[in-house]
């Protein structure tokens, strides 16, 4: 076979993947339409709460991201946990301005801590989980915010037959500049849609931002403790539930999840994080996600071909289509439309970093240089 052969043959088979690709995210945005139109049950009972935030940092919003679990509107005791490992971290400033504004609410504030385990925020989520009295454990990061009524629909997913924990969807919400919204866009136009696909045909999915499980299921599992030295707790919770035969399990309802990257780099070291540690502890549901890149892959296919006019035409029907999954994206999703003209180059970043993703067990996170074993297990590098 000649040299011109090959990358033909080699380019046809790109544009067949973003076939494939295509395919999926017209199958995403339908399943992203059926699971936003789902019922939403109210709570039976209204159980006591312990809403668990492991706080680093005074990130951007973070006043406003903690006053969102103060405006609950759920019917029951709620009591809101904030925490941090170093008493001098800046975010205890924060949670004490919280706790002063808000005198109605139960905020109990935990500062400093042993440190437990190599995961540091599952050490001081094991210190704040002295102090919960909940009978329902809501644990949520300090970059997130929740909608009123979004307490009521946990504890009401809960109560469905079968089901140990479960976990939110989210949209991303840029705080910052420009890369802080391409951090977003990720989420929006590419994540989300692919998770309730993969939660509709029953993959091992826990998305670690906001999830929440009966206080007497997380001891069953060996408390926070069996967590303290993996770096995908959620994901390595959500399969210590499912080995107690319980369901893990997503309401309807979308969080906010803030992105407050201010470079390129702290953008692509969160997600290079996010891509090695998917590869190391699901490889092969990482492998399969190549075809969310479908935009790339038709880009690929059309150079190989030498950019031919039947290629570029492929590649312009494949680009349009991305446009307009994007563009349906926003308004399901409630996000920002005024940056799809964004979506090729965001594209084209995200694919690099599941290119480099394929590689390497190193990972930074919060300043902390880790490495990553093939079972999720973390020790400093």
């Amino acid at each position: 076979m000649s040299p011109r052969a090959f990358f033909e043959y080699a380019g046809m088979a790109f544009l067949l993947l973003a076939v494939f690709g295509a395919g999926f995210g017209v199958i995403a945005i339908g399943a992203t339409r059926h699971f936003l139109r789902r019922a939403r049950p109210a709570a039976k009972r209204h159980p006591s709460i312990s809403v668990l935030k492991p706080l680093h940092g005074a990130e951007p919003e973070l006043y406003e991201n903690l006053v969102s679990f103060c405006a609950h509107a759920y019917a029951g005791p709620v009591q809101i946990v904030l925490g941090v490992q170093d008493p001098s971290d800046p975010a205890l400033a924060v949670a004490l301005r919280v706790k002063a504004d808000h005198p109605d609410q139960d905020i109990v504030i935990v500062g400093g801590g042993a440190f437990c385990g190599a995961n540091r925020k599952v050490g001081n989520l094991i210190n704040m989980a002295a102090h919960a009295v909940g009978e329902v454990i809501v644990i949520s990061d300090s970059d997130v915010r929740i909608p009123a009524g979004a307490l009521d629909q946990i504890v009401a997913t809960l109560e469905e037959p079968d089901v140990g924990l479960i976990y939110c969807l989210y949209r991303g919400r840029p705080t910052m500049g420009g890369w802080s919204q391409l951090a977003a866009m990720d989420v929006n136009f590419r994540f989300a849609a692919s998770a309730v696909v993969g939660e509709a045909l029953g993959a091992p999915i826990c998305l670690g931002p906001t999830m929440a499980l009966r206080h007497d299921l997380l001891r069953a599992v060996g408390g926070f403790e069996h967590f303290a030295n993996v770096l995908a707790d959620d994901f390595e919770l959500g399969q210590a539930v499912r080995a107690t035969g319980q369901r893990v399990t997503c309401p309807p309802l979308v969080i906010d999840h803030l992105f407050p990257e201010t470079s390129a780099r702290e953008m692509l070291v969160h997600e290079l994080r996010w891509a090695r540690t998917i590869r190391l502890v699901e490889p092969a549901g990482y492998i399969g996600s190549v075809l969310m890149h479908y935009l790339a892959l038709a880009l690929i296919g059309s150079a190989l071909m030498s950019f031919s006019v039947g290629s570029l035409v492929f590649l312009t029907v494949i680009c349009a289509l991305r446009l307009a999954q994007a563009a349906v994206m926003t308004r399901m999703l409630s996000v920002d439309r005024r940056l799809l003209w964004l979506i090729p180059l965001r594209d084209l970043i995200s694919f690099g970093v599941f290119i480099a993703g394929l590689f390497g067990e190193g990972v930074e996170w919060r300043g902390h240089r880790l490495r990553v074993s093939s079972k999720g297990a973390i020790a400093a590098w």
